[in-house]
Order: C-alpha cells, then structure tokens, then sequence
C-alpha cells in the first residue's frame, strides 16, 4: 500500500474537527465514495476510509520543521507572504492517504482532503506538499483545488513546484520538482529564451502533458510552440543535484523570416 503525505500548519488553538471535514468532503465531492469514519489507532489521529483508501490525520503539537520549509516559503511566488505567516505557526497536521491507486489518483484524494481541512478550520493556514518542496496559502490551495478539480483537470502549481530565473549569461534557467512523485521525469533547462514567467508556463504544459497521455516525451523528441522554436528533449544528469535523470530542455536558435515592409 503506497502513501501520499502532506502538511497543514495550524495557528494557535485550532480545533479540527472529523465529522465536519467529512461532511465538507461529501459535500464538495459527491461522485467519490462518501467518507466513513475509522479508528485513527493513536490520540490525536483522525481517521476514515474513502472507498479502498485509507486517510489518516495526525494533530501534532508543533510546528513543521522550519528547516522544512525556509526554503519553499523563499521560493513561493503564489504566497509572498509566507515566510512571514508560517513563522508564527504552532501546530501541524500530517495528512496520509494511502491505498493501492495511481500516484495521480492518490494526490487527487491528498487534495481534496486537505481542501476539506482549510475550509472546515479558520486556523489552517496552507498547504506543505512535500514532493514538490511547496507551500500555497489556504486561499490559493481551496481556490486551485475547486477550479482544477471540479473541471477534471489537474491542480499542479498545488503539485509541482516551476523553479525559474535568469542566468548570469542573460537566459532563463529552471526546474520542476515534484513530478517524480507522480511517476515522471522532471524536467530543466539552463538555456531557455524564455522569460521567466514564460518558462514556468512551458514546464506546466509538458508537465500537463505527460501526466495525461503518459511518459510520451522522449530523449531526442523536439518540442515547441511553433515553427520557429526548437527545443530539443535530451535525457540526461541534472544541473541542479537532481540525483536522477532529467528530460532537459536545450534551446535551438531558429532564424526567423525577416519581416516585409
């Protein structure tokens, strides 16, 4: 049985309660099985099954680790405000789900619960995806969660982390983090001419790509918007302490047609 984890910081005196986050859940997700309270197994433990899962949640008396999230809260540039809001949390929920599904099917299920937390308590703060090193305030994660998943879409700046910056030579470099938790290959490029902003964007349709159709991007496949961008796919070892292999981007100049008077 596979585990998804996630992380929900709590300000002081939060009261979680069971019966309303399943009550939320059934209400907000009326085709899933309906939620059915179960012996959490330890104090502080809330615990129900949704169909053949299985979701566990531990109130625990303390906060995340701030070593854990220094650098996503530096990095989140959908909260800006997070370093300053997570510095003053005091307790934590660890949310697990787990059974036997996909890794999609199970982050879908890790979603959902977590947006049935943030919308039952007040004091629930955010959402610390592990997989992906990221934290998106409540507001963020209920709205991306709603819109994404209530259209059969995926909710993925909830799930991947876009990493990108300008270089020092004048391009673009980035990174995903947190496909490999959903059974893909990351992907970054240290040669982009995108911008930025541009960049994240292009990570977020491959990263939608192959999570619908599949591990279909190959090494030596070329991607690109149009005829006058190649950016060629190559397999390789990451330039940024990825201990696996990463799909890295490698930008081509195309030279484009000069413009008519």
């Amino acid at each position: 049985m596979a585990l998804s984890i996630a992380m929900i910081p709590l300000a002081a005196d939060a009261r979680i309660s069971g019966k309303a986050i399943r009550a939320d859940f059934h209400e907000n997700w009326p085709d899933l099985p309906k939620p059915v309270k179960s012996d959490g197994g330890e104090e502080n433990t809330i615990g129900f099954a949704v169909g053949d899962d299985i979701v566990l949640l531990g109130v625990m008396p303390a906060p995340i680790p701030w070593g854990d999230l220094e650098g996503p809260c530096e990095t989140s540039w959908l909260w800006p405000e997070a370093r300053k809001v997570l510095r003053e949390h005091t307790d934590h929920i660890i949310v697990t789900v787990m059974g036997d599904e996909d890794p999609i099917a199970r982050a879908k299920l890790l979603t959902t619960v977590c947006a049935s937390i943030l919308a039952t308590c007040e004091e629930a703060l955010g959402v610390y995806w592990g997989d992906a090193a990221l934290v998106n305030s409540s507001k963020i994660f209920q709205a991306f969660t709603n819109d994404s998943l209530g259209d059969d879409g995926l909710p993925l700046y909830l799930w991947i982390d876009f990493r990108a910056g300008l270089a020092e030579d004048g391009r673009t470099a980035g990174f995903t983090v947190g496909l490999k938790a959903l059974g893909h290959r990351e992907f970054e490029t240290e040669s982009s001419t995108d911008e930025p902003g541009d960049l994240r964007e292009r990570f977020f349709a491959l990263a939608n790509y192959v999570l619908e159709n599949g591990p279909v991007i190959k090494d030596g496949n070329t991607v690109g918007g149009d005829e006058n961008e190649k950016i060629r796919v190559v397999l390789a070892d990451s330039a940024f302490g990825n201990p696996k292999r990463v799909l890295r981007l490698e930008y081509e100049s195309v030279k484009k047609k000069k413009r008519r008077d």
